[in-house]
């Protein structure tokens, strides 16, 4: 950025009150940066390509949400962890779902669901901590909630054999209409896996392989 256009900017952005009529250089580079990427980016990225600092790139967002408001658009910016993206708005919808309409993936089994809520109270987490909460072998549900984007491998674990740790994923936050998983902690809290005991006899309870019903 000149440092013209960057006076500009700085003057813009120390306005609590300004609402432009219409989008800057700034906010209509992040603004077709969002829209192609038709996923969240990540605030750093998103300066990057601006070439600003990132409270700079923050600010140019905050205005392009502000712009969004004021003008009544159709796109809301959405934040999710330390990234954005573009979304219709919430009240449009039912409108637009006729279009858009179409079979849906068949919905999570209830083990699934459980075995992804226990990752998302418990992250970072093993399939064995999973197995431990929940008493049954978690193999297929895991690898289900795999499958869908909804859980990814965070790491490994210090404990022997070094197991894969699982953790949520942003997929799973826009699902749950969540901008960070520590909104899920004030909710009913689940068996801590510290207590949980172990099944009698992990083979005897094993769950049947997930079908087309998950």
């Amino acid at each position: 950025m000149d440092d013209n256009n960057r006076s500009g900017f700085i003057d813009a952005i120390s306005d609590e009150s300004y609402v432009p009529d219409r989008l800057s250089h700034a906010e209509a580079l992040a603004e077709a940066l969002l829209f192609a990427s038709g996923s969240p980016v990540l605030a750093d990225d998103i300066a990057l390509i601006l070439k600003l600092k990132k409270s700079e790139t923050e600010a140019v967002l905050k205005r392009l949400s502000e712009y969004y408001t004021a003008h009544n658009s159709g796109l809301v910016l959405k934040k999710i962890n330390d990234s954005y993206q573009l979304a219709s708005k919430s009240s449009l919808h039912d409108e637009l779902k006729p279009h858009f309409e179409q079979v849906s993936a068949s919905p999570l089994s209830r083990s699934a669901l459980e075995a992804l809520t226990i990752i998302a109270y418990n992250q970072p987490i093993t399939r064995g901590g999973v197995e431990i909460i929940r008493g049954v072998n978690s193999d297929s549900v895991v690898s289900t909630l795999l499958e869908r984007g909804l859980i990814c491998e965070k790491g490994k674990s210090d404990s022997p054999g070094r197991p894969v740790l699982y953790g949520t994923t942003e997929l799973f936050l826009k699902s749950a209409g969540l901008t960070d998983i520590e909104e899920l902690r004030d909710v009913i809290p689940l068996p801590d896996i510290n207590t949980a005991q172990p099944p009698e006899d992990p083979e005897a309870n094993n769950d049947q392989p997930e079908t087309n019903n998950q």
